[in-house]
Formats: C-alpha cells, sequence, structure tokens
C-alpha cells in the first residue's frame, strides 16, 4: 500500500514538474502586429495611405515614387515591451524616420529579447498628372466635357474652343500647382489658353514638373492677308525663284492683332506651283508674330487647289499633334487679296525650317534632311544603301558641315539595312517613336508619297537620335494618288512597291521590327479609342468655321462649290480608313 501511495504522489509530482518546464520555454511576445503610413499625419509628404505587409521579418512598404521618403511619420501595432531604431524608441503616430534610408524596426520583449524587422521600400511608378480636363458645368459655354491627350511635358485638348477664358479640373499628387507663380486650384482657377500655358507641378519631394497645354480655338472670322507688291500693277507674283518687295497687311477680323510692315513675297511648291491658284512664301522684314504664331520672318501660305474642302493639310495636321509628333505645323485659314484682287481662301502656315518658334534645335550643331524624288536642292546626296533622295532643307550648312552630316545619315541607315533587324542596335540612331507615330498618321490619310519618297523630313540634334517630322504636304493623300479623286478607296495599303520608289522599301522595313510593331500597335489603339472622335469633331467644327470663307472661295475656284458633300465624304473616309487600319493591326 505504501509503495502504492508513493508512485501516486511521483506521478503529481512528475506532472507538475513537465508543465513547469512546458512553461518556462514559452518566448515572450515581441511582433509587430501592424504598420502604416497615413497621408493625415504626414501632410504634403505622400499621396495617399499606404498600408505595409509584414511577411516574416520585412516590412514592404508600398510608396509613390514622388513621395517625401525624409521624415515618415508611421502607425503601428506591436506585442513586445518597446520599438526601436537604430537605439531610439518609437512611438506610433508621433516619432518620424527617414524612409530614403535602410531602417530595421527592433521590437524588445519583457524579457530582453528581440525581433528584428527590415523595411523594405518599394516606388510605383505613378504619373505626376492622371488627367486635365474642362468640364461643362465650370465652363458654360462647352457643349460637353473636354479631355485632353497628356504626353510627355504636353497637355493637348481634344476639342477646339470657341472661347480662350477656360477653367480646368485636374487631377494630380503634385503638393502645388503653379501658372506664373499663381497657385492654380483645381475647378477654380481661369486662365487664358489663347497662347500656350505652362503648368508647373510641384511634388511632394520637391521635384517640379512642367506641362504646357497647347488648345486649338476655333475662328469666329477669317482673317484678311492683303500683300502689296511694289508694283501694284501685277495681278500675280511672276515667280518662285526671287523674291518680290511688298507690304504685308493683316485684318485680324478681331480675332488676332491687325498688323501692317515689309515683306518679300515670291512662289513656292513644285507641282502646286503649276497650277492656276498659286501658292506663296512670305519673308518679312523683321520677326513677328502673324495670327498667333509664334514669332517668326518666314511663313507660308497654301492654295489647297486640289482640296475640295481645304482643309486636307489641317486635318494631317490634327493628327499630328494628336500624336504628339515633334514640330507638327499649326495653320489657320486665311483670305488672301493681292494688289487688291481677291485671290480666294488660303491657308496660313509656318516655314519648315531649323529655328526658334519653328523646328527649335540648335542651329549650330544639327540637321533637318528632306528625302524627295525631285531631289533639286544644291547640298543633297543618295544614301548608301536604300538610295535614297536625302537633301539638306535646314539650317545651311559649310561643306565640312554636310560631310559630317551626310557620313551621319549613312551610318544610321547601313546599320538599319544590317540583319537580322531583331536586336539591330539602329534603334539607338533613331526615335522608333516619331517613327511608328509617323506611319500612323501617313497610313490614315493615305499619303502615298513616302513611297517615292517626296516631302518627307526628318531632324537631329547634337548626339541626338533622329526623329522624324515634320509632316508636310497632304494634298495628294486621301486616295488622290493615283486616282486623282479624294475619299475614294479606303482600303489600300499604305505602302506600294508598284509605285517604283525607294521609300517603299526603306519605310516599310521599320515595320518588320517586332519593336516598332509593338509601338505602332498601342499607339494605333489609343489613337482610335481616345483620340479619333476629337478628330471627327474637329472636321465638324473646321467646316462650319471655314463656310464663310468657302462661300468667298467658290466665286473664283470651282474646287469648293460642292463644299457640304466633300466634308460628309471626308469625315466617312476617316471612319472607314480607321476601321481599315484595324484590320491591319490585327495581324502585326
Amino acid at each position: 500500500m505504501l509503495n502504492k501511495t508513493l508512485g501516486i504522489i511521483v506521478t503529481i509530482l512528475l506532472l507538475f514538474s513537465g508543465c513547469k518546464d512546458e512553461d518556462s520555454t514559452l518566448p515572450a511576445p515581441k511582433q509587430l502586429i501592424s504598420f502604416s503610413i497615413l497621408k493625415g499625419d504626414n501632410q504634403g509628404k505622400i499621396a495617399n495611405d499606404v498600408e505595409a505587409s509584414i511577411q516574416e521579418s520585412v516590412i514592404t512598404l508600398p510608396l509613390d515614387k514622388y513621395d517625401d521618403l525624409k521624415s515618415l511619420v508611421a502607425i503601428f501595432e506591436y506585442n513586445g515591451k518597446s520599438v526601436t531604431v537604430n537605439g531610439v524608441e518609437q512611438e506610433s503616430g508621433i516619432t518620424s524616420n527617414d524612409y530614403s534610408q535602410p531602417l530595421v524596426f527592433t521590437v524588445e520583449a519583457e524579457d530582453g529579447s528581440k525581433q528584428q524587422y527590415t523595411v523594405k521600400v518599394t516606388l510605383n511608378d505613378t504619373s505626376v498628372l492622371s488627367a486635365f480636363r474642362f468640364l461643362k458645368k465650370n465652363n458654360t459655354f462647352l457643349a460637353a466635357d473636354v479631355s485632353s491627350s497628356i504626353g510627355e511635358g504636353s497637355i493637348i485638348p481634344l476639342v477646339n474652343f470657341s472661347q480662350s477664358e477656360l477653367i480646368p479640373t485636374f487631377t494630380t499628387n503634385a503638393v502645388k500647382v503653379l501658372v506664373n507663380d499663381v497657385e492654380q486650384k483645381s475647378g477654380m482657377t481661369k486662365n487664358d489658353f489663347s497662347s500656350p500655358v505652362t503648368y508647373q507641378f510641384i511634388m511632394p519631394n520637391g521635384e517640379t514638373y512642367q506641362y504646357t497645354v497647347k488648345a486649338e480655338f476655333l475662328l469666329s472670322a477669317i482673317p484678311e492677308l492683303t500683300i502689296t507688291t511694289a508694283d501694284p500693277s501685277i495681278s500675280e507674283i511672276p515667280s518662285k525663284d526671287y523674291y518680290l518687295d511688298a507690304t504685308l497687311t493683316v485684318s485680324g477680323k478681331g480675332v488676332y492683332e491687325d498688323y501692317t510692315g515689309k515683306t518679300e513675297v515670291k512662289g513656292r511648291g513644285n507641282s502646286t506651283w503649276g497650277y492656276p491658284k498659286k501658292p506663296y512664301r512670305l519673308k518679312l522684314d523683321k520677326k513677328t508674330e502673324v495670327c498667333g504664331f509664334g514669332k517668326a520672318k518666314n511663313y507660308v501660305l497654301l492654295a489647297n487647289h486640289l482640296d475640295p474642302t481645304l482643309m486636307l493639310n489641317s486635318v494631317a495636321f490634327k493628327i499630328g499633334r494628336l500624336l504628339e509628333l515633334p514640330f507638327t505645323n499649326h495653320a489657320i485659314p486665311v483670305d488672301v487679296v493681292l494688289n487688291g484682287k481677291y485671290k480666294g481662301s488660303y491657308l496660313l502656315t509656318e516655314q519648315i525650317e531649323v529655328k526658334e518658334n519653328r523646328v527649335d534645335l540648335d542651329e549650330n550643331n544639327s540637321v533637318m534632311w528632306e528625302l524627295d524624288s525631285y531631289f533639286d536642292e544644291e547640298q543633297k546626296f543618295k544614301s548608301t544603301t536604300f538610295k535614297l533622295p536625302v537633301m539638306v532643307k535646314d539650317p545651311d550648312l559649310t561643306t565640312e558641315q554636310f560631310e559630317y552630316w551626310k557620313k551621319d545619315f549613312n551610318i544610321f541607315e547601313t546599320q538599319f539595312a544590317k540583319e537580322p533587324l531583331e536586336g539591330n542596335t539602329y534603334v539607338d540612331l533613331i526615335d522608333i517613336e516619331s517613327v511608328a507615330k509617323y506611319l500612323i498618321t501617313f497610313n490614315l490619310v493615305h499619303n502615298m508619297e513616302i513611297n517615292h519618297p517626296k516631302s518627307i523630313f526628318l531632324h537631329k540634334e547634337g548626339n541626338g537620335k533622329y526623329v522624324m517630322g515634320p509632316i508636310w504636304d497632304f494634298d495628294w493623300a486621301y486616295d488622290y494618288e493615283g486616282t486623282n479623286k479624294h475619299f475614294g478607296r479606303y482600303n489600300t495599303p499604305l505602302f506600294s512597291s508598284s509605285m517604283g520608289g525607294v521609300g517603299t522599301a526603306f519605310f516599310e522595313r521599320f515595320l518588320k521590327d517586332s519593336r516598332v510593331k509593338a509601338i505602332y500597335k498601342k499607339t494605333w489603339q489609343d489613337f482610335k479609342n481616345n483620340k479619333l472622335d476629337a478628330l471627327l469633331q474637329y472636321v465638324d467644327d473646321y467646316a462650319a468655321m471655314l463656310k464663310p470663307s468657302v462661300e468667298r472661295n467658290s466665286t473664283l475656284w470651282d474646287n469648293t462649290k460642292s463644299f457640304n458633300t466633300k466634308v460628309g465624304e471626308l469625315r466617312n473616309w476617316l471612319k472607314n480608313r480607321a476601321n481599315y487600319i484595324d484590320s491591319e493591326v490585327s495581324r502585326l
């Protein structure tokens, strides 16, 4: 009986002893439970509330790349006695830290044991500006809300406006937005957009970004340009080879400032100079802002003699601007009078030249080439591989400079011709995004002159890449070439080897490169989904604005007598052409 009793006592003691040992091995709590950084605790420093994920000993903190990381206050929950960073005790919602540097949070338990957590900051690649709109509720003259195309440093509203005083609504994570040092409030601050307006966005980390808004406006009246030559008895400019002295008078019709000054005038163009309605080139005696264009001496008056809508060039330029092709021309319709005689409705636009307010490059360290089968400039050569007719458009080059740039172009072209195309480093020598946008523009308006080539421009500054543009000359586009009729077939490919031009092989090759095809496809889909409607609206608005000038033009020239019908054909043709390009893109 005694042994039995002793056995029971020993068993109980062992049980108690086992429980005591088990309790003594439990770790003291030392754990981070949650970790976040809130916008309300960090005013002007972060764009949004941020909640970290905690996995084992790593705190992953997803911040914005424009956030100010240098002094942020975190909120956290933990089990333990204390939390420290580099020996400094942390208090939730109060203590700030520099998260641009490596950080380790240490949680200490009551028994002195510790658990460390390493902060891993990931930076989200967000945009400075995610939306820039003009809402009808803030701009009562608008028929509907207007969105904008936001590119690198530029904002282009997707319709034309009838008034220039506008209130924009924008979405940004900037802590401050300025125009000429005046703070801007979204949906509240009005600006005059009759000329480009530059917005400064100051981000939480102190970085500043600029976006320039370039709005276009419908004319309430068509300006009139009167050219009076030194001999006022002549009824037409006699030559494109030499200038005549003249006076230019601009009647802005309350839309633009009036102007009178000295100019020189001559004819211009290749085939267009042979038409009855002559195009002109103006060379003012001093740099002047004419009809809202940036100050310059040289201007062009396009006759649009073949164009039944007087807007084919304008529509192509609009496509270029919507695609943000560099240095795309602007153009406005004007009525032209020569020595007291009305000459018709013309298109006033910039001269393509390397100058400020034009193709704005360093004149001492740049070149603009023109690829043109007329091959009629003094400085010219046939390229090594593709035998392209390459001419200097601007600036004037010395013989030494010409030889340098000639060699430079041939180096690019020779590299471009090498196989295999995939992985070819020619992409380091030309901006393939500009190539894709250039080809989309020419495809949408079906300008087959790229096959010859004719009036094809590209430029380069210093050691940079070649960039396509500016775009130019669309009289023979819209299915005119080969048919002598605009707006016929809409489903004809852009490239045609049957035309026998060396431009075909050169430009078609780009679309054999998967890198260019990817950009082309993405850019086209964005244009079709987000900008085509704006282009069609532009056609409608332009036609309504142009109507009085067309009626006057039709008293002299037969091409615009079916204006309304032809505008409708243009609009439908563009829609059909866009659907055709969709089918092309689906096969890329």
